[in-house]
């Protein structure tokens, strides 16, 4: 399965990046290299696998649910997503993921 509309998707692209820069800014006002840090490490995650993504950051929140079919179902419902998947797992404190200074 390949790109069906490009445009729509460096779109969509273009605004995750936005409301990443966003809200790095905003929350660590005292890092302004901080961004451009974290879009240098992008292109290294390229090699970690979907499954290990999810495992990882995921599976907690969301259960079974493949992070593509997530993603499509935000990205197709705009600013009205609600979340119809349920945690598998009650969390009785939030997932924190923390920034080291040397590094995301």
């Amino acid at each position: 399965m390949g790109l069906s509309d490009v445009t729509h998707v460096e779109s969509i692209q273009e605004k995750s990046q936005c409301a990443l820069e966003e809200y790095v800014r905003n929350q660590y006002p005292s890092q302004p290299n901080r961004f451009g840090r974290l879009l240098l490490r992008l292109p290294s995650l390229r090699i970690v696998s979907s499954p290990v993504i999810e495992q990882l950051f995921f599976v907690r929140l969301v259960g079974k649910t493949p992070i593509e079919t997530l993603l499509r179902d935000m990205l197709l419902s705009g600013s009205s997503y609600n979340w119809p998947y349920m945690p598998t797992v009650q969390r009785d404190r939030p997932i924190s993921l923390h920034y080291n200074e040397n590094g995301p």
